[in-house]
């Protein structure tokens, strides 16, 4: 097969890792692999275009966060490239979900290996507002306030552990300011009270895989809305939600593929995947984009 590489490179991902391009660039000129390298802000995608027209393969391979992640795929479907390029993950985040629930390599050989060698599958995407796409999952809320608002410093230095660090934020948390959001369902009009929503795409950490399934090739998003008034009803949820109980007084979960939730009194950042955030409005379209990437595991 007649392949090219795109490397996409995010220098300020995750903990600091010196002559980590070099050592990429290292890897495909060893092997006599054609490739091009860039950050995806000046990606060349009349390049890409040109290259998909020589090549039996154009393959995109990430080497970053999370973020960086979603902000590939997104740039490619509005492109309208993903169907035509594959993408590989190269995990060089602090916490690097996607691969650690794909089972990815997180080591530099080992992932550029897989990024090679691996098999492309099918894969969804969500997408809020026709706009952002999102590849783990759009948060809402108090709980977004952890990720969002964990300091890019102490993610540099102590990786995943940083948003332990900063775990205190939730125990003085009043989950008592919650705000509303309604949405018809069946011809119907239903009204949910919460502190915090969560529209999942997959989540599945490690070895740490909830009963519910939540995966990310079944054509469907799952929202999960929490409901506690104090902290200990956060673990309780947390508990409820790995064990697969679908509705308690804590946490409801409905899955769909297309739905328009209304916001009322929601304030603050929406967090998408690794610590990309945006300012929505108070009316969210949510659908899923069935089959739309297809990612290298």
């Amino acid at each position: 097969m007649k392949r090219f590489y795109v490397v996409i490179y995010n220098s300020t991902a995750g903990r600091s890792r010196a002559g980590v391009l070099a050592r990429i660039e290292r890897y495909f000129d060893g092997r006599g692999l054609p490739h091009v390298s860039s950050d995806i802000d000046h990606c060349d995608f009349d390049l890409v275009r040109a290259r998909i027209a020589d090549h039996d393969e154009v393959r995109f391979v990430v080497a970053g966060g999370d973020g960086t992640l979603r902000l590939t795929l997104e740039r490619l479907w509005h492109a309208g490239l993903l169907k035509s390029c594959p993408v590989a993950f190269v995990p060089l985040g602090s916490a690097n979900v996607a691969a650690l629930s794909f089972g990815l390599p997180l080591g530099l050989d080992a992932a550029l290996r897989k990024a090679v060698e691996g098999t492309p599958r099918p894969v969804d995407l969500g997408l809020l507002n026709g706009a952002n796409v999102f590849f783990i999952a759009a948060i809402f809320g108090a709980v977004s306030s952890i990720t969002v608002n964990t300091h890019r410093g102490l993610k540099k230095r102590f990786g995943g552990l940083a948003y332990l660090m900063c775990l205190d934020r939730l125990l003085r948390m009043d989950y008592r300011k919650a705000f509303r959001l309604t949405y018809e369902e069946g011809g119907r009009s239903h009204e949910i009270e919460s502190h915090s929503m969560i529209v999942c795409n997959h989540l599945n950490v490690g070895a740490l895989r909830p009963s519910r399934q939540i995966s990310a090739d079944d054509a469907q998003l799952d929202l999960i809305t929490l409901h506690n008034t104090r902290f200990w009803g956060l673990a309780t949820a947390a508990w409820e939600f790995f064990r697969g109980k679908r509705d308690s007084r804590v946490l409801r979960h409905r899955r769909f593929r297309e739905a328009i939730y209304k916001l009322k009194g929601f304030t603050g950042r929406v967090h998408l995947d690794g610590d990309e955030c945006v300012d929505l409005s108070n009316t969210v379209d949510v659908k899923v984009l069935p089959s739309a990437a297809r990612f290298v595991a």
